[in-house]
């Protein structure tokens, strides 16, 4: 694991002493938990599959609605 260095206010570092103590556990462990909750959240906000700009491959050969390709993609 990296070491790092964080300023927090004297009051959210009593909290989670607080929460800590109560759980059991270290207050770097609920730090280690907080981010990696946070970093999770992140990554499944990066947007939808819609949002990728198609692959320009040539012409459809046959038009399919955004309801069918949904349906396609689902049934894989």
């Amino acid at each position: 694991m990296k070491p790092i260095s964080v300023h927090v206010d004297e009051r959210s570092y009593r909290d989670l002493r607080l929460l800590a103590e109560r759980s059991g556990r270290a207050v770097a462990e609920l730090i280690r938990d907080a981010m990696a909750e946070y970093l999770e959240r992140r990554r499944g906000s990066a947007g939808s599959v819609m949002d990728i700009p198609p692959h320009a491959s040539g012409a459809q050969l046959v038009p399919w609605s955004r309801s069918e390709l949904l349906d396609e993609m689902l049934e894989r």
